[in-house]
């Protein structure tokens, strides 16, 4: 059976990281433990942070999105950049090649996986 659980978004703890997921991030006897989903929460990351991070892209079935809450976000997705305001949404669908490389400076937004990614099926 499923424990009810909240998670407080304005706890330091769980900002610029995945909250929603599986290990190492989220340890199994966690109510947010999941192998169906991932879901990270970044908040007012200092900017270059993501830098090292490679363009990729995952594989089928894998769809990755991008909500941003606050500020906006800028991914190269295949050769196109592209910015995501504040209350949108961007759908990356799988076999997409794409990269986060820039954002505002007062930003929040929650990149979703679904299904659940991991170094696997996620290719350079």
């Amino acid at each position: 059976m499923v424990k009810l659980s909240i998670l407080n978004l304005n706890s330091p703890e769980n900002a610029n990281r995945w909250i929603i997921g599986g290990p190492p991030q989220v340890l199994k006897d966690s109510p947010f433990y999941s192998e169906q989903i991932q879901i990270a929460h970044v908040k007012n990351i200092r900017k270059g942070i993501l830098d090292k991070e490679p363009e990729h892209y995952h594989t089928s079935p894998i769809e990755e999105f991008y909500l941003v809450l606050k500020g906006t976000l800028r991914l190269k997705v295949e050769n196109n950049i592209i910015a995501i305001k504040s209350m949108q949404i961007l759908v990356v669908p799988p076999k997409t090649r794409h990269k986060i490389v820039g954002h505002s400076q007062r930003i929040q937004w929650f990149t979703i996986r679904a299904p659940f990614s991991t170094e696997e099926t996620k290719n350079e």
